[in-house]
């Protein structure tokens, strides 16, 4: 890990930056991304802020997304990762590190790879906004509008909107300084993350509640989406990923998962837990990660062998850790 002092240098020293961060982006990583991205332009830098696959629909209300391009249009001096916590889940053009430019890993997943020249990674931080939150402020960079609007949606996102456990005073003493300063609006955002949807993702979240299961003793439940029911609602992925959060409403559920199924042979698993289970463990066996109430992981199947992959070894795990669990025992509660 690299000091404070020392990234603020790398962030005032040179001119060109590019900034990318994980596949699959939520809303601390389309969050941090933007504001490390506005403060540096604001500085006089020259940014390139990429994500290929564009911005998910439903955090294009934030003001500066449209500067996010699909690639870079210059060579750039600095490479920045932001809430990522491996070099191959990092959605930037390959040849742009052939040139050997050094590259800035700034996250807070405790299964950080450390794959970057420099690192500046806190896994006690609620998420990686909160770090972008005090490298900015500590570093003399501006806060305006946008970039507090960015900010707290990376961190309110990542925090469940200050629901999850890892919602700590250190959160809402940043909040509170976003909202004081810089007049941002937390129902807005709120209203825009959460409870702007379209017809078809409700339509679509019908159909994925039905297919939900519980295990006979009720600590484990589960969903799955297939890529037929999927292409038949052509609802953006952005809209689904706050589904598997019905499987962890069940009272007595321990363990939430959701299985939506990509392609022929790929599989992702949005995993959910109360306080009982660290599911960033269970999702690392599976070769992902995240945090200790919410991971994810993809598995290289269609959607039934990967549900018949994950549920007898979370059932071992329960066990094991004295949550008895029999999960091939499934019956229907839809």
């Amino acid at each position: 890990m690299n000091g404070r002092d020392e990234i603020l240098h790398l962030l005032r020293r040179y001119d060109r930056y590019l900034l990318g961060c994980h596949l699959h982006p939520d809303g601390d990583a389309i969050g941090s991304l933007l504001a490390l991205g506005l403060a540096l332009e604001t500085a006089g830098k020259q940014v390139a802020m990429v994500l290929p696959g564009g911005v998910p629909g439903i955090f294009r209300f934030l003001e500066g997304t449209e500067k996010i391009l699909p690639a870079p249009s210059f060579t750039p001096e600095v490479i920045i990762a932001l809430d990522c916590a491996d070099r191959e889940r990092l959605l930037l053009p390959e040849e742009v590190f052939a040139a050997g430019v050094p590259v800035v890993n700034i996250d807070h997943h405790l299964s950080n790879s450390m794959f970057g020249d420099y690192n500046y990674v806190f896994p006690e931080a609620a998420a990686t906004g909160e770090i972008v939150y005090d490298l900015l402020t500590g570093g003399g960079f501006g806060l305006d509008k946008r970039i507090a609007e960015a900010i707290y949606t990376a961190v309110a996102t990542d925090t469940g909107f200050f629901r999850y456990s890892n919602t700590s005073g250190r959160v809402f003493t940043i909040v509170a300084d976003l909202v004081a300063c810089c007049g941002i609006s937390p129902a807005r955002i709120a209203e825009e993350v959460y409870e702007e949807r379209s017809y078809d993702s409700l339509r679509l979240l019908g159909k994925v509640l039905s297919t939900l299961r519980l295990s006979e003793d009720g600590k484990i439940a589960w969903m799955t989406l297939s890529r037929e029911l999927m292409a038949a609602y052509a609802v953006p992925l952005e809209e689904t990923e706050n589904f598997v959060n019905y499987t962890i409403s069940i009272s007595g559920v321990e363990v939430g998962l959701f299985f939506k199924e990509m392609g022929p042979e790929e599989t992702k698993v949005s995993w959910r837990s109360k306080m009982a289970v660290d599911v960033s463990r269970l999702a690392a066996h599976f070769g992902g990660g995240g945090h200790a109430r919410a991971a994810g992981c993809t598995i290289k199947a269609p959607v039934a062998p990967a549900v018949e992959q994950v549920l007898p070894f979370l059932r071992d795990y329960l066990a094991g850790a004295g949550l008895k669990n029999t999960a091939g025992e499934e019956k229907s509660r839809a």
